[in-house]
């Protein structure tokens, strides 16, 4: 088969760009690289520079090999693996969506755009397996939803931050709680007051305030073609709430307990039915706190413990779910 692989750079590819590519040629496939920001449209026709690797692609390098201007008339599947940039993001979502009514996508486009979220959690997830969250714009909305337990250790974050970025603790009685949701919410309220009235226009940002979870560790499970392939534990630095390795948590091999794996089986199958088939979440058993479905990592991972190579068989798996074949 021929897929066609698109990432936000060909100056620089990641371990799961270099990690796909190379196995799926060694599974027999043509691969075609290409950049998600260079998408193009004449007429019904959606066009894209993509590249075939002249060799074996390698990971923080760039792409060995020449981009042309070209449909995808012959492509199999796309595999989306990164984000268009913010600047031309709105029309690229918009040609990929085209372009997935002609050929089919690892991941579908509305899936992404819709469930790629922590505001779309409760779509997917069994309610009690989410903490008590509210996601607003209105800064007093939050407030009077944190005022209803003001002993209680409260979380906050943007509904569609990566990588642990502006991830705060409300800690009980802390004097910058009540600035730090304002600001996440956009200072809308001073800036009124500052303007006389408004003059700056709509300020208000969605801020997802959450119940905080203590937890010394979490997993991220991959899940492809409606079932956990991989799973990684991440125990949390010392000092740190957040689960990221950018922020220092520890990451090894580990397995789902019974309840684990039941949970990740209902949540595949809720992704499959939005056209989901790779994807990864976090959690902390009983609760799910992310997901994640763009380049979601977890078999370069296994690569870097040392740990048997799980990605042909799981590219097998998928491309199967997407072609049927």
């Amino acid at each position: 088969m021929r897929i066609a692989l698109l990432i936000g750079t060909t100056a620089e590819l990641d371990s799961c760009h270099a990690l796909y590519a190379n196995t799926l040629v060694s599974e027999g496939h043509e691969v075609w690289i290409g950049t998600v920001n260079g998408l193009s449209s004449l007429g019904t026709e959606i066009r894209c520079p993509l590249g075939k690797p002249d060799g074996t692609v390698e990971a923080f390098a760039p792409l060995p090999g020449k981009l042309e201007q070209r449909d995808f008339a012959d492509i199999d599947a796309v595999w989306v693996l990164n984000y268009p940039h913010p600047s031309v993001e709105e029309a690229a979502w918009q040609l990929l969506w085209c372009l997935n009514q002609q050929v089919p996508f690892v991941n579908d486009v509305t899936g992404i755009l819709m469930l790629n979220t922590k505001t779309a959690l409760p779509a997917v997830v069994p309610p009690r397996h989410l903490p008590r969250t509210l996601v607003s714009n209105s800064f007093t909305e939050l407030w009077d939803e944190y005022q209803t337990a003001p002993d209680t250790t409260w979380l906050i974050k943007p509904p569609a931050g990566d990588a642990g970025a502006d991830v705060y603790l409300l800690e009980p009685g802390a004097s910058n709680n009540r600035v730090l949701l304002q600001s996440m919410t956009g200072n809308a309220a001073i800036t009124d007051l500052l303007t006389k009235g408004g003059l700056m226009g709509l300020r208000n940002r969605y801020c997802v305030l959450q119940e905080y979870v203590p937890h010394p560790e979490e997993k991220r499970v991959l899940l492809a073609a409606g079932r956990p392939v991989a799973q990684q534990l991440h125990r949390l630095a010392p000092g740190e709430h957040r689960g990221n390795t950018a922020h220092r948590a520890q990451c090894t091999d580990t397995e789902l307990t019974a309840d684990e794996h039941r949970l990740c089986l209902d949540i595949a199958e809720q992704l499959l039915r939005h056209g989901l088939r790779f994807a990864s979440i976090d959690l902390a058993y009983p609760y799910v706190f992310e997901f994640n479905m763009v380049n979601p990592g977890g078999l370069d991972e296994r690569l870097d413990l040392a740990l048997p190579d799980r990605t042909p068989q799981t590219i097998r798996a998928l491309l199967k779910a997407v072609t049927g074949r």
